[in-house]
C-alpha cells in the first residue's frame, strides 16, 4: 500500500492549470505557471503523472492537427525540464512519451486491421444489425446453459455461480454477460466514430436496422473481435497510465513462449497494484451483498407475486413496485445510503432515486416480456420513443421525468457501457433496447453507476450516513458522539466517536461510489482514500492536542484512551492492515462484527420450484469470548473476514488477445474461484467432511419433508374425494 500514500501531501502544482494546458497543448500558460515554482524532483514527478493520466494528451485516433500541436508542446517542455531540473528529468519525460507512443500504436493497429476486414466492406447499417444479432445469440445460449445448470444443482451458490465447459474448465456467467455487453458497447462506439453517428449532444444515433444473413452475422464477428481487443487494450492502458504499470514489448526472435506461431510482436502487462486489488474486492463484495439481500427478501416476502408489472398504472414506492428486482433495489439502496430513498425528494441529474430505479426496473420488465414472447429475437428490439414515454409515465415517471430518464439511459460518447445506458437512439426517433444488459442487471447498481459516471453526488448521502452510524452504535449501548469545534482558527469535525473501555474509535464517514471495475474510477477512489487517511491523521492529532475541549464537550477523557482512527465507507470498501495507524473499513463490516460471534456460510437449498431454504454453518469465531471486546474489533479491522474469504479465492488470470494479424497481448488481471462451503472450510481450517455432512443432512431432511408433504397431499385429496362421494349419495367405498 506504500504506492498509494507515497504522493506529495501538498502538491505545488495547480492541477486545474496543468490539466487545461495539457488538454489544449498550451505551452505559454503552463510555462507561466511552472516559472512560479521550484522545479524539484517532486514537482517533475507530479507533472509527469498529470501527463500520464490526462486522457486528452493521448490520441486514440488519427488527428493530424492535434499531433502537430502536441509535438511542439512536448519539444518545448522537454527543453524546459532539462534546463530547470537536469538531463534526468528530460529522460523521464521521453520514457513516458514512449509509453504513450506504444499505447497509441496499439490503437492504430486495431484501426488498420478493422479497415481491412470483410466486415468493413458491408454497409454500416448491416454491420450494426449483424452485431446486435450476434449479441442476442450469445446471450440466449448463456441463458440456456444457466437454466440447465440450475436444474442440475441441489445447492445453489448464486454469489459465485459457475458454469462448466466440455473440457471441465469453469467460467462465470456474470463475466460472460459483462463481456457481451462490453463488446457490444465498443462495437457500437467504433462504428459510431467511423460513420460519424454521434449527434451534437454526444448521443449515438444509429440508422434503421436491416435483416441480415448468417454470412453477414459471421462477418460481423471480425468487427466484434476487434471491438473486444479495443476494449481490452483500453482497460489495460488505463491501468498502465493510472497505476504506474509497465508495458513489456518484444519483437521478432525475442517473443515469449505464450506468443502464437506467426506473431512478430508481443505486449505483456503483468502489474496488479494494491489499489486495484482492494478495488476488485470491494466491487465483488457489493455484488455479493446485493445477491444476498435479494435471497433474504425472497425468503421473507413473496416479491414475485406482489409485483404489479408494467401493464397498468403503478404509483411510485412505497405503496407499489413493478418487479421483485425493484423492491430489492429500493431496500438495498436505502441500506447502502443509510436513509430511506422513498423519503428523499432530492433530484440527482433530474430524477429522484425511486424514479431512477423505477425507470431501470421498467426497462427490465419490458425486456423480460419481449424475451419471453419472442425468444432470441426479443432480446434486442426497437420501440417508439413516444410509446416508451407512455409506459414510463404510466408507472410513475410523470411531469417530464420520463423524458429525463430516457435521455439519461441513452448511449452517448461518454457512456461507460450498455449497462448504464441500454437505450440506443435511431434515425426517425425510435429507440433500440439492448436486452442482454438489462435481463440480469440490478436497478440499484445501475442507478449508482450511472450517477457516478456523471460525476454527480447524492445530496442527502453524507449526513444521513453519519447519523445512521451514530444511531447504530447508540442502539448497542455505546455513548457515541459527534463533535465539532474550532481551536486557534483550525476547525475539527468528528463524525462518530465511540468510547469503549480503554479504547476510543474515531470513525470518519465517507460515501463515495465504487468504481464498477473501471480503472480510472478505481484510481480516483484510491486517491480519495489517501486524502482521507491524511485527514484522519490530522483529526487524531487534534483529539490529543485538544483533550480539554473533547472532555468538556463529550465527557471523554482522551488522555486515558487508545485512539483507533478509522475511515468508514458506506459501500463495502475495506483494506487489510493499517496505514499510518489508520484503518479503512466499511459499514457492512462493522455491522457484521456486532451481529454475532461466528461467521457463517449461508447455503441456499432448493425446496421446490418456488421456495429456497437458507442453511447457515458456523465457520469462524471473530470474538475471543461470548461477548466482543475492543481488541477483537481492532483485530477485525486489521483483517476483515469478508476480505479473508474473497482474498482466499483470488486468482490471477492471463488474458491473451490480438491487436492485428501478427501482434498479440497478454494481460494479468484478477478473478476469483467459486466460493463454496468446502472452499471456505479449507480456508478457515474447518473439517470439510463435517461441512459436507451438515449440507447432506439438510438436503436429506428437506427431501423427507417433501415426501411427507406429498403423502399428506395425497391423503387429503383422497379424503376429500371420499367425503364428496358420501355427501352426493354415491356408493361408499369398502375399506
Amino acid at each position: 500500500m506504500a504506492e498509494l500514500i507515497n504522493t506529495p501531501s501538498q502538491p505545488k502544482l495547480k492541477e486545474d492549470i496543468v490539466k487545461k494546458s495539457l488538454k489544449s497543448f498550451n505551452w505559454v500558460t503552463l510555462q507561466k505557471h511552472l516559472d512560479t515554482l521550484d522545479i524539484e524532483d517532486d514537482t517533475v514527478a507530479e507533472l509527469l503523472g498529470n501527463i500520464r493520466r490526462t486522457t486528452e494528451f493521448l490520441l486514440k485516433r488519427p488527428d493530424t492537427k492535434r499531433e502537430t500541436l502536441r509535438a511542439e508542446f512536448v519539444e518545448k517542455l522537454a527543453a524546459y525540464l532539462s534546463s530547470k531540473a537536469g538531463v534526468a528529468a528530460g529522460g523521464n519525460l521521453r520514457d513516458l512519451l514512449q509509453t504513450i507512443a506504444d499505447i497509441e500504436a496499439g490503437y492504430a493497429e486495431i484501426l488498420r486491421t478493422l479497415s481491412a476486414t470483410a466486415a468493413s466492406k458491408m454497409l454500416p447499417e448491416t454491420q450494426v444489425s449483424a452485431a446486435l444479432v450476434r449479441s442476442a445469440s450469445a446471450f440466449h445460449e448463456l441463458m440456456a446453459a444457466m437454466q440447465s445448470e440450475s436444474k442440475r444443482r441441489k445447492v445453489l451458490t448464486l454469489q459465485s455461480f459457475r458454469l462448466h465447459r466440455a473440457d471441465g474448465s469453469e467460467y462465470s456467467p456474470d463475466a460472460v454477460v459483462s463481456s457481451i455487453t462490453n463488446i457490444s458497447t465498443m462495437t457500437l462506439m467504433l462504428l459510431g466514430h467511423q460513420n460519424k453517428w454521434f449527434d451534437p449532444n454526444g448521443y449515438l444515433v444509429i440508422p434503421a436496422l436491416t435483416n441480415v444473413t448468417d454470412e453477414e452475422v459471421y462477418r460481423a464477428g471480425l468487427t466484434e473481435l476487434l471491438a473486444a481487443s479495443w476494449r481490452q487494450w483500453e482497460r489495460m492502458e488505463q491501468r498502465c497510465r493510472y497505476f504506474e504499470g509497465e508495458l513489456l514489448i518484444r519483437h521478432g526472435d525475442h517473443l515469449p513462449e505464450w506468443a502464437p506461431k506467426g506473431a512478430n510482436k508481443a505486449v505483456e502487462y503483468l502489474h496488479i497494484s494494491e489499489g486495484e486489488r482492494f478495488d476488485y474486492l470491494a466491487n465483488e463484495r457489493l455484488n455479493d451483498r446485493l445477491v444476498q439481500t435479494f435471497q433474504e427478501m425472497s425468503m421473507q416476502i413473496n416479491m414475485e407475486t406482489s409485483a404489479l408489472g408494467i401493464a397498468g398504472p403503478v404509483s411510485l414506492p412505497p405503496k407499489t413496485f413493478v418487479s421483485a428486482q425493484e423492491a430489492h433495489s429500493g431496500v438495498s439502496l436505502s441500506e447502502i445510503l443509510g436513509y430511506s430513498i422513498v423519503s428523499d425528494h432530492n433530484r440527482t441529474c433530474g430524477l429522484r432515486l425511486v424514479e431512477w430505479i423505477r425507470g431501470y426496473a421498467t426497462l427490465r420488465c419490458l425486456s423480460e416480456e419481449r424475451y419471453q414472447r419472442d425468444g432470441r429475437n426479443g432480446l434486442c428490439f426497437s420501440i417508439d420513443r413516444a410509446e416508451l414515454h407512455t409506459i414510463l409515465n404510466c408507472v410513475g415517471l410523470k411531469n417530464g421525468t420520463a423524458d429525463i430518464f430516457i435521455d439519461e439511459a441513452s448511449l452517448r460518447m461518454s457512456s461507460r457501457d450498455l449497462f448504464d445506458q441500454p437505450l440506443i437512439r435511431m434515425h426517425g426517433g425510435s429507440l433500440h433496447v439492448f436486452g442482454p444488459s438489462l435481463l440480469t442487471a440490478d436497478p440499484a447498481r445501475l442507478t449508482l453507476s450511472s450517477i457516478g459516471n456523471r460525476g454527480a453526488q447524492l445530496e442527502r448521502k453524507g449526513k444521513s450516513f453519519e447519523n445512521d452510524m451514530l444511531r447504530f452504535f447508540k442502539e448497542r449501548g455505546f455513548d457515541a458522539k459527534a463533535l465539532k469545534f474550532t481551536r486557534d482558527g483550525r476547525e475539527f469535525e468528528y463524525d462518530v466517536l465511540v468510547p469503549w473501555d480503554d479504547h476510543l474509535f474515531l470513525f470518519e464517514c465517507k460515501n463515495r461510489s465504487l468504481s464498477g471495475h473501471n480503472p480510472v474510477a478505481a484510481y480516483n477512489f484510491t486517491q480519495n482514500v489517501v486524502s482521507a487517511i491524511e485527514q484522519v491523521t490530522r483529526l487524531t492529532e487534534g483529539l490529543k492536542l485538544n483533550a480539554d475541549v473533547v472532555l468538556d464537550r463529550t465527557g471523554i477523557d482522551v488522555t486515558t484512551k487508545i485512539i483507533v482512527p478509522c475511515i468508514l465507507n458506506s459501500l463495502p470498501y475495506a483494506m487489510t492492515g493499517d496505514f499510518d495507524g489508520t484503518f479503512v473499513t466499511d459499514a457492512s463490516g462493522i455491522r457484521r462484527f456486532f451481529q454475532g460471534r461466528h461467521v457463517n456460510i449461508v447455503a441456499p437449498h432448493r425446496w421446490d420450484q418456488k421456495i429456497t431454504v437458507l442453511h447457515r454453518t458456523a465457520m469462524k469465531s471473530i470474538w475471543s469470548a461470548d461477548e466482543p471486546t475492543p481488541t477483537d474489533l481492532v483485530a477485525f479491522l486489521a483483517s476483515p473476514v469478508a476480505l479473508q474469504i474473497l482474498s482466499g479465492h483470488l486468482e490471477v488470470a492471463h488474458h491473451i488477445f490480438g491487436l492485428g494479424e501478427r501482434s498479440v497481448v497478454s494481460v494479468a488481471d484478477l478473478t476469483h474461484a467459486e466460493i463454496t462451503p468446502s472452499s471456505i472450510a479449507r480456508l478457515f481450517d474447518v473439517d470439510e467432511e463435517w461441512v459436507a455432512r451438515e449440507s447432506k443432512m439438510v438436503t436429506s431432511a428437506l427431501q423427507r419433508e417433501r415426501r411427507k408433504r406429498q403423502e399428506r397431499m395425497v391423503r387429503d385429496a383422497d379424503r376429500a374425494w371420499r367425503n364428496s362421494r358420501t355427501k352426493s349419495g354415491g356408493n361408499k367405498t369398502s375399506e
